[in-house]
């Protein structure tokens, strides 16, 4: 396993507490959905399974540009996917997912080819993208990790509210 670390600046950081706010959307939504619009850019589009820290199940996560979904639209796929995992009884036998995403959880240790942690320090969203150097190359990741602030902002400056994703937000 190899690590790069992606922390987003003061600005991105103040973007995704500003955004969280004014959409009423969780800054895990919009980061994970951030995730699926970096990977459709990087990798191809589609549908990725990604064990989420906190949700039963894996969720799937759909990987597509901002050309075939808005961002408001991007942003409530995800929250309807999620809510879906967490109601979801968790099956056994089922293989956990290649890709793996934590906001603000306990780390479970690394067992998937990709692992995006995010967490808070000194005031900054930091992104460390773990991922198994036999099923990923660096660049790919690198990649990644350029492309999810790029695709936050897109996010995060096009998305609109929308009455049955508005949660209740605090800090």
């Amino acid at each position: 396993m190899a690590k790069i670390a992606a922390p987003l600046d003061s600005t991105l950081s103040a973007e995704l507490d500003g955004a969280e706010w004014y959409l009423g959307v969780k800054a895990e939504e919009i980061l994970l959905g951030a995730l699926g619009l970096a990977i459709a850019r990087t990798i191809g589009e589609g549908v990725v399974s990604v064990d989420v820290a906190g949700h039963r199940g894996a969720v799937p996560l759909a990987c597509t540009s901002a050309g075939l979904a808005t961002a408001t639209e991007t942003l409530a796929a995800v929250h309807r996917a999620l809510a879906a995992g967490t109601s979801a009884p968790k099956i056994a036998a089922t293989p956990p997912s290649e890709i793996y995403f934590s906001y603000l959880a306990p780390d479970p240790g690394l067992r998937h080819a990709l692992e995006l942690r995010i967490y808070r320090a000194a005031g900054l969203v930091q992104l460390d993208w773990w991922y198994d150097t036999r099923s990923f190359d660096r660049q790919t990741v690198e990649e990644l990790a350029e492309q999810l602030p790029l695709a936050l902002i897109e996010l995060t400056s096009e998305a609109t509210p929308q009455p049955d994703t508005q949660i209740a937000v605090g800090h």
